[in-house]
């Protein structure tokens, strides 16, 4: 059970270097004492890496008065390093720039100095306005009134009052229409980060129910820099789901664009560009334009260190660098060079333990799966075995088609390591998991029950000739039932020719890929 003790802990490591110099420095400067026990108990926090200990902490501290009321001192202190982190990103956005400006413009007007004050609210109101600030601008307008009384007398009163009015309805129906495309976004999320990619009609028609929507008809119903933000996000999310990567492509390049253009108004500043690269590397990924793939990795990691060089904190930077290694992985995989990909995966876990309960869950199985993926065809079944585990294991609802496969994986595995008992048994849960999850598809339901006969086949021409129709018969579901989707999350067809031809997997894949492993190199 989570407690407070918990919290203060992940506070203090969830800061950088920056940020734990500026704390001291913030706490020293807002006490009498140079040296005050709140800082003792921060740098000693800090210094427990594996979660708060208590007992170590009062042992520490055993001598000092403040130990009495520890959970006092606790409290404060966390409270205290939020203020320091308000004021340490103080100037770094424009939300706190306009912050600082209301209060100036408060105290100026009722020091009288009306003057003054509006002038500062007037600079207020045009830069909010000039950055689709629209939540902070309605405050800003309201804020206004103060001095529109002091107009009344004014010549042309009624015609500024009419411009007053026609401002704040057009700003206030600007922050509704964001409202309405950001829930409308959460929605598509949510059914994607529990359904995965739509390949049956069931699955179809949840996406079409959403795109159905009258903001979803026209980019002219965008109202705003960050409302067509949105308009292009869920474009991508609904055609990228439903299987149309080109018009998904579309909508990504166009977002880049904007925000390429608009910099400051798309409402997420570097993090947004960096989201949008995320979608440009899964589509030009899906498209196998594999050059341009690794042209947007470059950018983001790029973009992304210079974040980092800059102490410009992203939020989910840890994501999208996971979401990248997932797409580069996956590069090495439908490649064929398996083994040279493995190089990578010390890296790719130690972010993975590094942000542990920081990153999107979707996106670590999504990752944990393609690690798996890359032993299987390494030749490295055990180690495969392990990170398929960590899939099969997971009680979240995320990524119930990763799952599917990984279950499929596993049952392939056993079947090269020769566990034919045991494939008896997984064949059933599998085939449980699936019907359950409603995704007992004829492409899944052709590989389960031919592994499951497969295993019992000795002879080798018989086992030869199964193969083949094996290989005829899911070639068929393919282009019947449009499953290419399936064979991306595993490359069936040629694990069968590899059996056929007395080849590895790897060298199967490598001789119909045109990617060469000279091109796979980032920097």
């Amino acid at each position: 059970m989570k407690t407070p003790s918990e919290d203060l802990w992940k506070l203090i490591h969830s800061m950088n270097i920056s940020e734990k110099g500026y704390f001291i420095k913030f706490a020293r400067r807002h006490s009498h004492v140079s040296e005050n026990n709140y800082v003792k108990l921060f740098e000693a926090v800090s210094r427990q890496k594996d979660g708060y200990d208590e007992n170590e902490i009062k042992k520490i501290f055993k001598k000092e008065k403040f130990i009495k009321q520890l959970t006092s001192a606790k409290n404060y202190l966390y409270n205290m390093i939020l203020k320091s982190l308000v004021s340490y990103n103080d100037e770094k956005s424009t939300e706190s720039v306009l912050s600082n400006m209301k209060e100036h413009y408060t105290i100026l007007f009722h020091k009288t100095l009306f003057t003054q004050a509006e002038t500062i609210l007037n600079r207020a109101k045009k830069l909010a306005a000039e950055e689709d600030k629209f939540a902070k601008l309605i405050d800003i307008l309201k804020d206004q009134r103060n001095f529109d009384y002091r107009k009344i007398a004014e010549p042309d009163f009624d015609k500024y009052i009419d411009n007053c009015l026609k401002e704040e309805l057009e700003t206030i129906d600007k922050q509704k229409n964001i409202a309405e495309y950001n829930a409308l976004y959460l929605r598509m999320s949510s059914l994607f980060k529990k359904t995965g990619i739509a390949r049956n009609t069931k699955d179809k028609k949840m996406f079409e129910e959403l795109a159905r929507h009258p903001l979803m008809k026209n980019e002219s119903a965008a109202r705003s820099i960050r409302a067509k933000n949105l308009f292009y996000i869920l474009n991508y999310l609904y055609y990228y789901c439903t299987g149309n990567h080109g018009k998904a492509f579309e909508f990504t390049v166009k977002r880049l664009e904007l925000i390429g253009n608009n910099p400051l108004k798309t409402g997420g500043g570097k993090k947004e560009y960096l989201y949008a690269l995320s979608d440009a590397i899964a589509m030009s990924y899906n498209l196998k334009k594999y050059d341009l793939c690794l042209s947007y990795l470059r950018k983001q990691r790029e973009a992304g260190a210079a974040a980092v060089k800059t102490k410009n904190d992203i939020p989910n930077f840890p994501e999208m660098y996971i979401k990248s290694y997932s797409f580069e992985i996956n590069i090495y995989i439908i490649s064929g060079y398996f083994r040279e990909g493995l190089k990578m995966v010390n890296e790719v876990t130690g972010w993975l333990d590094k942000y542990s309960g920081k990153l999107n869950r979707s996106e670590e199985l999504k990752v944990i799966y393609s690690i798996a993926y890359l032993y299987f065809g390494a030749g490295e079944p055990e180690k495969s075995l392990n990170w398929l585990n960590k899939i099969l294991n997971d009680r979240t609802e995320y990524r119930i088609d990763y799952k599917a496969f990984a279950r499929l994986m596993n049952l392939i595995i056993h079947y090269e390591l020769e566990n034919y008992d045991l494939i008896d048994y997984e064949f059933k849960s599998v085939k449980r998991f699936l019907s359950k999850n409603d995704k007992l598809y004829e492409y899944e339901n052709v590989t389960l029950s031919a592994i499951k006969n497969l295993a019992w086949i000795s002879d080798n021409k018989e086992k030869k000739l199964f193969l083949e129709m094996l290989k005829k018969k899911l070639n068929d579901v393919i282009i019947k039932s449009g499953e290419r989707k399936a064979a991306e999350y595993f490359d069936l067809i040629s694990w069968i020719d590899s059996k056929l031809e007395g080849k590895s997997f790897s060298d199967v894949i490598k001789s119909r890929s045109k990617v060469k492993l000279s091109d796979l190199k980032l920097s």
